[in-house]
């Protein structure tokens, strides 16, 4: 069975589906989570977690693509991206994907947002 959280923001809702790693298990523990995400760099919304989920063994990537999900170690950083994003040298995991459009009202959205993380039953 697939892994999905809900994800309301601003009081929108949004399902993403998950990928099936280490770090995504750590990340669901920590659930629910309310969390205030900060715009950062024209392309995402982030926020750091209360605890750094564990990255050993887990796929990398420096390719960041809208609509994704991905979790940045360096902050301990749960991310949600509106526009595509190359960040080399840096690394993130890829946590899934947003279902819905997410990237319109991201685009628009402000300084900050208000997000709510559940695991979707």
């Amino acid at each position: 069975m697939k892994k999905s959280i809900k994800l309301t923001i601003d009081g929108k809702e949004y399902t993403a589906t998950l990928n099936d790693n280490r770090t995504v298990d750590d990340i669901l523990s920590m659930l629910p989570l309310e969390l205030t995400l900060q715009r950062y760099a024209g392309h995402e919304y982030y926020s750091s977690l209360p605890q750094k989920p564990s990255i050993k063994g887990v796929p990398m990537t420096s390719d960041a693509h809208a609509g994704g999900i991905y979790y940045y170690d360096g902050w301990s950083a749960f991310t949600v991206l509106f526009g595509d994003a190359h960040i080399d040298p840096f690394k993130v995991v890829h946590i899934g994907n947003v279902n819905e459009d997410i990237i319109s009202p991201l685009s628009v959205a402000g300084a900050t947002v208000e997000a709510k993380i559940e695991i979707n039953i």
